[in-house]
């Protein structure tokens, strides 16, 4: 029995889907965000969503992060050139931003864990929460 590879086609859904994450590369988005923005509506257009979103996610180019705030699934956009199971991420808890931590600290810090307390670590997982440089900034101009 032959078998082959799934083909993957461009469709113009998928490519607009593509364009948005890639116009948002430091935004986690929930599906129900994603319908909105590309359909007008939180429910159009769900179920093909989910299928092109588990397709992105198997190429790597889009990673799916649990947000416990939401209690739900959030995607990001990663694209080729990342790698991020090698790196921890950041993510601002006022503006939301996420920052990809590739400095290589986080894989040191993982051997860390591993070695000292015997806590195997998913580094491309492990969203790190606090307040950007940003919004440090500013919040500190607004206290003069």
């Amino acid at each position: 029995m032959k078998t082959t590879a799934r083909k993957s086609y461009q469709t113009e859904g998928k490519q607009r889907l593509i364009g948005f994450f890639e116009a948002h590369p430091d935004c986690q988005f929930t599906v129900e965000e994603l319908c909105q923005r590309l359909h007008g509506s939180g429910d159009r257009g769900k179920s093909s969503l989910y299928r092109r979103l588990t397709e992105l996610c198997r190429a790597d180019a889009v990673r799916m992060f649990r947000s416990e705030e939401l209690r739900c699934n959030v995607y990001q956009y990663v694209g080729s050139a990342c790698d991020c199971r090698e790196h921890f991420h950041a993510k601002c808890l006022q503006c939301g931003r996420i920052e990809h931590l590739a400095c290589g600290d986080s894989s040191e810090f993982a051997k860390h864990l591993l070695q000292d307390h015997g806590f195997q670590i998913d580094c491309g997982q492990s969203v790190l929460y606090g307040v950007c440089a940003a919004c440090k900034e500013e919040r500190k101009g607004q206290k003069t």
